[in-house]
């Protein structure tokens, strides 16, 4: 039996600890309070390797924890996974490994569920063993609580699921946010470490984040046609346009084989910019998805993108708007775009909220499986284009042309 312990000097970490559950298995079977994306995707990572479609789980989603994005990655994978249909409390974290045959081989036992933190920071305990009675104690268990005590996760239980942790997350995350954003006022100039709670906030704000990340203004194409000044420039004077142009109008829908499609030529004598945008966020809306994928795959995170803007809180779009152009809090408007591109949670946080979540995904604490797509975003497109107009003209557009 080996003792393990989180975040405890000279010990074997959870991580570790589940490396060693794995050897020379094929597949596990677990039972957990809770999932989350960022755990799954790192116990994925994880159990490499292991039959996946043998691999059996067991979560709830009683306390409104479990995502349901985490969910739907799992059956997505072909895991086994299963809903916890008792009424009492469900609160086991249990770890059995199998080998080809499917005898139990291995048990890790204590308090880590399958989140972000629990690979991480947070303390946890748990013991590794390959005590016979007790392997075979835990099998019969789990056996039974999977064939008696747990249903599938049918669509309609996943709906449910949705908005009952919607509701809960929405409630944790501004809590969360509120009791971090009053440290970082109350130690000024020190930075305030990330706490394994504030990785639990990143784990449920992130959950329905969309990919690929999205932007609020016209920059759908590459680096030659970048706002709707220089569209406009370059459809002024259409046959002087230069082969990157026209693939690039082309992208934005103002183009076809060189020439100006139709709405090119509504866009080329457009009086401004506001009227260029008026023009593109119409025809997205009334262009059928098949008919944007072939023009552009991107067009189609636009028109994602831009409605969820209208439905952040009023506080939060007013503050975008009135900022857009001239930033003095860049971080924090990139930030809003960012949540854009994500659901539910996002709707409820206020800007205050939005201030405090800023700082803590410039931290490198962002779970594993986006810190690249977000790194890139900050690093990237979410660093150009703030000195045009676009990001206030073209969401106004947006909402401009929505139907009566």
């Amino acid at each position: 039996m080996k003792v393990i312990l989180n975040n405890f000097e000279g010990s074997t970490t959870f991580k570790q600890a589940l490396g060693e559950l794995i050897e020379g298995a094929e597949t596990l079977s677990v039972a957990v309070s809770y999932l989350q994306v960022g755990g799954w995707e790192l116990f994925r990572d994880h159990t490499r390797g292991l039959d996946l479609p043998k691999m059996r789980i067991v979560c709830t989603d009683q306390l409104g924890i479990t995502q349901p994005a985490a969910v739907e990655r799992a059956i997505h994978s072909k895991v086994q996974i299963r809903n916890f249909v008792g009424n009492v409390l469900y609160h086991p974290k249990v770890f059995l490994a199998h080998d080809r045959n499917g005898r139990p081989t291995r048990f890790l036992l204590g308090s880590a569920n399958l989140s972000t933190s629990a690979f991480s920071t947070s303390v946890e305990v748990s013991l590794l063993s390959e005590e016979k009675s007790a392997l075979s104690t835990l099998n019969r268990w789990f056996n039974d609580l999977f064939d008696r005590n747990s249903a599938a996760f049918t669509p309609e239980l996943l709906k449910a699921m949705e908005v009952k942790w919607r509701l809960a997350a929405a409630q944790r995350a501004r809590n969360r946010l509120q009791v971090r954003g009053q440290l970082v006022v109350s130690a000024k100039t020190r930075a305030v470490p990330v706490a394994p709670e504030d990785l639990d906030t990143l784990e449920d704000v992130l959950a329905t984040i969309q990919l690929p990340i999205g932007l609020l203004n016209m920059d759908y194409a590459a680096n030659n046609v970048r706002n709707i000044t220089k569209a406009r420039e370059v459809m002024a004077n259409p046959t002087l346009a230069h082969s990157k142009q026209q693939s690039e109008l082309k992208l934005l829908g103002f183009m076809q084989h060189g020439k100006l499609t139709a709405l090119g030529n509504a866009a080329a004598t457009a009086r401004s910019n506001a009227d260029v945008a008026r023009l593109w966020c119409q025809w997205l809306r009334e262009t059928s998805d098949p008919e944007l994928r072939e023009v552009n795959p991107k067009l189609l995170v636009a028109k994602r993108v831009f409605p969820q803007f209208w439905r952040l809180k009023k506080d939060v779009r007013d503050h975008f708007l009135a900022n857009a152009r001239h930033p003095s809090d860049r971080e924090t408007l990139q930030t809003i775009e960012l949540l854009c591109n994500a659901r539910q949670v996002v709707q409820e946080l206020s800007l205050d909220d939005i201030r405090t979540l800023s700082g803590l995904l410039q931290s490198k604490r962002v779970p594993d499986y986006i810190r690249k797509d977000v790194a890139d975003y900050f690093n990237n497109k979410g660093q150009r284009g703030w000195e045009t107009d676009d990001r206030r003209i073209v969401p106004l557009a947006w909402k401009e042309t929505e139907p009566a």
